[in-house]
């Protein structure tokens, strides 16, 4: 791609947030990560990031901690897919957790560099507390992203094959701030992202590209056993993250719609994204509503070949 887009990634590794940072790395132009807690708690999520970007031979990448848990709730796991340490079956004799250094917290860094972030995509692939805590602490980082993309949710009155979507759901207060708050935001939910599936087959396509791909087929191994079947084909699986890069690195791949969202916080239906009422005023969501699924895969293999040892 000859103009790569400047991203911020900001997820909680992982096998999928894994998976999205490998492509973001290979189509745009990483400025930093940052990890909260969501699929695993914060130390994990940010011992993953570190590990990752040192695989993909990136150490020199800017990597910072967040939240430790949700706005006004505990928080909740998904360990089932993605395994206690949140990269499944991948090297399992790591020692964690690594000490955090919560010297510096992403918000705090985000509010001291704000001048250098007006280019800059952010990705936002777990809950978006993160986000949501800069958005009050500091109120001019609102408006300041060039855009901002969350992988959440559902497109209200979506046909989907979940109940909730997990990072909503976990913090379900977080997203409605981002969605009252923050400026030029965009949504890609479950029921984009789980038509943008990949062929169990594919995998064996990772056997070519290294020590990346070693990563990627361990992970992978056991994020299947939960995830093969989501988006109502057997033989597939979605990577839900790695949509939401290509939101940023390929918005022409997408169909979009303008509309204020909310999203329901408390009771039975907490973590549902609805629209929110014409008279609370709320700018507009850019939302994703269908996805060219046949260029989405050409992508992520396209991409793929950055790691292919020559």
């Amino acid at each position: 791609m000859a103009n790569k887009p400047a991203v911020w990634l900001d997820s909680d590794p992982g096998v999928d947030d894994a998976w999205a940072m490998v492509i973001a790395a290979s189509t745009c132009e990483v400025r930093g990560i940052s990890t909260v807690a969501g699929n695993v708690p914060l130390p994990y999520t940010y011992a993953n990031a570190l590990r990752i970007v040192g695989e993909l031979g990136q150490g020199h990448l800017l990597v910072l901690p967040g939240a430790e848990q949700p706005m006004l709730s505990p928080l909740m796991t998904a360990t089932a897919y993605h395994g206690a340490t949140g990269v499944g079956n991948w090297s399992p004799d790591y020692v964690y957790p690594v000490e955090l250094d919560l010297r510096t917290r992403v918000w705090e860094w985000w509010h001291a560099h704000a001048s250098d972030l007006q280019s800059v995509h952010l990705i936002v692939t777990g809950p978006a507390t993160n986000v949501a805590i800069s958005a009050l602490a500091f109120p001019a980082l609102r408006n300041r992203w060039a855009s901002v993309t969350l992988m959440g949710g559902a497109l209200p009155g979506a046909q989907i094959d979940k109940a909730q979507e997990f990072n909503v759901y976990v913090d379900p207060h977080a997203a409605d701030i981002v969605f009252h708050w923050m400026s030029r935001v965009q949504l890609i939910g479950i029921n984009v992202a789980h038509k943008a599936l990949i062929p169990v087959n594919d995998l064996k396509r990772l056997v070519h590209y290294g020590r990346v791909g070693n990563m990627l087929s361990h992970m992978l191994s056991f994020y299947m056993q939960k995830a093969q079947g989501e988006g109502g084909h057997p033989e597939a699986f979605p990577i839900d993250d790695v949509v939401a890069v290509a939101a940023v690195a390929h918005p022409e791949f997408f169909h979009w719609r303008e509309m204020p969202l909310a999203v329901v916080r408390e009771g039975p239906l907490r973590g549902s994204v609805v629209l929110s009422p014409s008279d609370i005023k709320r700018s507009a969501i850019r939302v994703a509503t269908d996805i060219n699924v046949d260029a989405f895969r050409a992508w992520v293999w396209d991409s793929m070949e950055t790691y292919r040892p020559h």
